[in-house]
């Protein structure tokens, strides 16, 4: 458990939907035998819904691990036509290549073996969702690189931002997990006194970040 959510609340809200998806079923069952990281359950639930609402037709999403959240993402939602996802350990990138290709999402979905920051620094497409799961201490970097590729009205969607409850909670924090949770308090503490966004910290799954550009109406 993430720590952020008593465990039955967390309990219920993961029985509320079980995955009725058989690929999906199989590979959330994959990552937790080879204890590989996937989006949350609730967190999941949650995007999707958010998707539902925008309708992006363009994606990108950084750190794709086994392909489950691009996946998910893309089945459920007809409006998506293209997402990039950025994975670095080539054994995720042909876990996920095959994971998409048993899917026949092949044609949507395209993993880019690279690292997330050198992938951004050249990349001048324009995304209506970005979705950054990738390296937690790199969050800062990564947004601050992502703004260029983000359209007008596009979301930015930043996951496991509580980090094991250690975001909030100095009792929590591991030794060796310190740099991160310093990197990641001073990066939602920026995003949220930053007055070009509207943003929002939900405490569910791992802890999800909402960011978006102020427009003339805000």
């Amino acid at each position: 458990m993430p720590n952020i959510n008593y465990d039955y609340i967390e309990n219920y809200l993961r029985n509320l939907k079980d995955i009725k998806d058989e690929k999906l079923r199989a590979m959330s069952d994959y990552a937790e035998k080879n204890h590989v990281p996937i989006i949350e359950r609730e967190s999941e639930e949650f995007i999707n819904f958010l998707i539902s609402i925008q309708k992006p037709k363009k994606i990108l999403e950084l750190g794709t691990a086994i392909g489950y959240s691009s996946i998910s993402f893309a089945k459920r939602n007809k409006s998506i036509e293209k997402i990039d996802s950025v994975e670095l350990k080539m054994e995720m990138v042909e876990i996920a290549r095959k994971n998409i290709s048993d899917c026949g999402l092949e044609k949507i979905i395209e993993v880019h073996e690279s690292d997330a920051y050198d992938f951004l620094v050249d990349l001048d497409e324009k995304y209506d969702l970005i979705f950054i799961d990738a390296a937690k201490g790199q969050y800062e970097k990564y947004f601050e690189s992502a703004l260029k590729n983000l359209t007008e009205k596009g979301i930015i969607i930043c996951d496991n931002v509580l980090f094991k409850g250690m975001i909030a909670e100095d009792s929590l924090v591991k030794r060796r997990k310190i740099t991160i949770v310093k990197r990641l308090r001073k990066f939602l503490k920026d995003i949220s006194e930053d007055e070009r966004f509207i943003s929002s910290v939900v405490p569910i799954g791992d802890g999800v970040l909402l960011v978006r550009r102020k427009d003339e109406e805000d």
